[in-house]
């Protein structure tokens, strides 16, 4: 089992370098959108799904191990938590406690990778609403002035129908 567990900490280890290579691109990507650098803002996309996508390989490894941990020790794949490994490591304090030491690495990492990613949303949904405004604004002037609500020969104004380029809120 203790190779499984060394197995674990390693892909661990990687997770937590990839989550830290995000919160870099999550980082960067706040001061993109801040500018409107739509050019950058596209490769820090392309760079997040690259991440991504090894993340998800790595998290698939994790699974695998964990599932092979619970074969060894004859516990359910449901009830294996990191935690419930880590009382399980008691009598092997070293394997206990490098697993303890990189689940702090990444709970540190990604704390603010979560923030940072609940700011970048909300600026993007500000940039949204920026445009949805400048739209409407930019369509509106187009639009008749309808203060005089009479055409010559008695016949009214037709009102340009108010559609919005952007219906969907979320």
């Amino acid at each position: 089992m203790a190779s499984l567990i060394e197995d674990l900490i390693g892909i661990l280890e990687e997770e937590t370098g990839c989550y830290r290579l995000l919160l870099e691109v999550a980082n960067n990507k706040k001061d993109v959108i801040i500018n409107g650098d739509l050019p950058g803002l596209q490769e820090l996309t392309k760079q997040e799904q690259e991440l991504a996508g090894l993340l998800l390989r790595l998290e698939k490894k994790r699974i695998s191990i964990i599932e092979d941990i619970c074969l060894v020790t004859n516990k359910a794949p449901g009830e294996m938590t990191i935690a419930r490994l880590i009382e399980l490591l008691e009598g092997q304090k070293e394997e206990q406690g490098k697993l303890i030491s990189v689940t702090q690495h990444l709970t540190q990492v990604l704390e603010p990778l979560r923030e940072m990613n609940k700011i970048n949303e909300q600026l993007i949904g500000q940039s949204l609403e920026f445009v949805e405004f400048t739209m409407n604004a930019i369509q509106s002037s187009k639009e008749p002035i309808t203060s005089a609500s009479y055409k010559p020969k008695g016949k009214g104004y037709q009102q340009a129908n108010n559609t919005n380029f952007f219906d969907a809120k979320q």
